[in-house]
């Protein structure tokens, strides 16, 4: 089981969260979701970082000196963390965030203010100094230009995972409405200016960037084009499903035709800056989903408010279509700080907690049974007061109520005292 430990970073300030297969945060603005979320994703992200190095590395055909990879990695890791958290010189904070691995393997960040600058220190755990000392050798011996064997070593044998991760942050829609023009604006950036924006919402742009000349063709041509050239499996069923549920989603299928990315239904199309801002908003949220799901390794999705501009009922759809995809043995999580999210997290949760194998038919025919939820694989919080407060209920294997409806109820007392003023009158 991995465990995230946080101690005193952003507006957290005490959290120890075992991160589960499907994740949801919710709590008001400022709360700390994305704090924790994208916590979750450094850690799961180092992996990729300690092969770029790699990458780096034969790219420029300069050996990495003996001894020298913990320490360069520790400084990649330095880099990084603060390009996601912005904890520049006149951070005031101190504290420590520490990530433990499915093998036990951990890594901690440390980090304190020191004169005219923040100091930052890395401790790996002795399993992963002594992995890097193997990668060493594997790096100056006949295997360096092995990268598959290279990536295969840094998954299993330092952070145990061979599971891609994703982060999709919010605000996504400037990429739509900045659509003709992204791909110049952030070509002609030099490294100064990129690295103003945040670390993982910079590697989103690229993701994306990289992404949009796949859907050159429908949904059904990508689906089909995949099932020809690859040699691993597919889940079609799991495939066609996605594909139906994101038209309805999108109101029709996004496409790119000659360089412009379009929005296509049975009445024509329209460029996607012109669409509305809910289909703006979730467009690459999908496409993400899709791309991942069509492909051989398995996939983290950590997706910051995935309803937002959307109405209640394409919030639902947006839930059970990430359920989907999830059920395809990936990871999901999900901030928000929607109650309609959250109940329609708990319609799947109860679906399968209601099941018996004597009535799966029946409950089939109203929630698609690939769409349950597993309430063991299931970690939600609420987040208040710098503080992660488990929203579990496991008497009714569900997400409490109380906060769902509380807003409800907020709503409902202030309409019962204008009442009361109504009836006096």
């Amino acid at each position: 089981m991995q465990k995230l430990t946080i101690n005193n970073l952003g507006t957290v300030s005490d959290c120890i969260i075992e991160v589960k297969d499907f994740m949801v945060f919710s709590g008001q603005q400022a709360s700390g979701k994305s704090t924790i979320a994208k916590s979750i994703y450094f850690f799961n992200n180092l992996k990729n970082v300690l092969f770029s190095m790699y990458q780096k590395q034969m790219a420029t055909n300069s050996l990495i000196n003996a001894g020298n990879l913990e320490t360069d990695f520790a400084k990649e890791v330095q880099r990084v963390f603060t390009q996601i958290f912005g904890i520049g010189a006149d951070y005031k904070g101190h504290g420590s965030v520490r990530y433990e691995y499915d093998n036990g393997n951990s890594v901690v960040i440390y980090y304190e203010p020191a004169v005219e600058r923040t100091e930052i220190s890395i401790e790996f755990s002795d399993a992963i100094v002594n992995r890097l000392s193997e990668l060493e050798q594997l790096l100056d011996g006949n295997q360096q230009k092995n990268a598959e064997k290279i990536r295969e070593f840094i998954n299993r044998e330092i952070f145990a995972s061979e599971m891609d991760v994703v982060f999709i942050p919010a605000g996504r829609s400037m990429l739509t409405v900045l659509s003709s023009q992204i791909n110049y604006l952030y070509s002609v950036m030099d490294d100064r200016i990129r690295a103003m924006i945040d670390y993982s919402t910079r590697q989103f742009i690229e993701n994306v960037l990289l992404l949009k000349d796949c859907f050159n063709i429908s949904y059904d041509g990508i689906l089909e084009h995949t099932l020809d050239v690859v040699d691993y499996a597919i889940d079609e069923d799991r495939a066609r499903k996605a594909i139906d549920m994101m038209r309805i989603i999108l109101g029709g299928e996004y496409r790119v035709v000659n360089g412009e990315e379009r929005l296509y239904s049975c009445e024509g199309y329209v460029k996607i800056n012109y669409a509305s801002s809910g289909q703006q908003e979730v467009v690459w949220i999908l496409n993400i989903l899709f791309y991942y799901l069509l492909g051989k390794r398995k996939t983290f999705f950590i997706i910051e408010e995935p309803e937002s501009h959307l109405f209640p009922e394409t919030q639902k759809a947006v839930v059970e279509l990430v359920s989907l995809v999830k059920n395809g043995s990936n990871r999901a999580l999900i901030t928000t700080h929607s109650p309609y999210v959250l109940g329609s997290i708990n319609n799947l949760l109860y679906a399968n907690h209601i099941s018996d194998g004597s009535n799966d038919d029946a409950i089939n025919e109203v929630i698609p049974k690939d769409l349950w939820l597993d309430f063991e694989s299931l970690g939600a919080y609420y987040l208040e007061n710098g503080n992660p407060r488990n929203i579990t209920d496991s008497e009714f294997q569900d997400i409490n109520h109380d906060v769902i409806d509380g807003v409800s109820g907020l709503l409902n007392e202030d309409y019962e005292k204008l009442m009361d003023i109504a009836r006096k009158e």
